[in-house]
C-alpha cells in the first residue's frame, strides 16, 4: 500500500486531509487527495514534509519518497518496453 494512502487511513480520510494541509493563500480540495491515493500514488513532493508531520513521523519522508520511487521504476519499465 502507497505510504500516501497509509497517511490518509491515519489522519481520519480525504477530506480531513485536504483541510489540514490548507492554508488562507492555498484550499487543498479533497479530489486532489483522491487522485493522490488513487491515480498518481503519491503525494506532491511540497506536501511530504508536512505530511509527515501530521501524522507524527508514523508516516516517514523516506516512505512518502518512496511512493515517488517507485513509480519512477514503473514509468521506467513502461519506457523501456515500448
Amino acid at each position: 500500500m502507497p505510504a500516501i494512502e497509509e497517511a490518509v487511513k491515519l489522519l481520519g480520510g480525504q477530506t480531513e486531509v485536504a483541510n489540514l494541509l490548507s492554508t488562507t493563500n492555498k484550499k487543498v480540495k479533497q479530489n486532489s487527495i483522491f487522485y493522490w491515493v488513487n491515480k498518481y500514488k503519491q503525494a506532491p513532493a511540497k506536501y511530504i514534509n508536512k505530511i509527515s508531520k501530521l501524522t507524527n513521523n508514523q508516516i516517514t519522508i523516506v516512505e512518502l519518497l518512496a511512493d515517488h520511487e517507485r513509480n519512477n521504476e514503473a514509468n521506467n519499465e513502461i519506457m523501456c518496453e515500448q
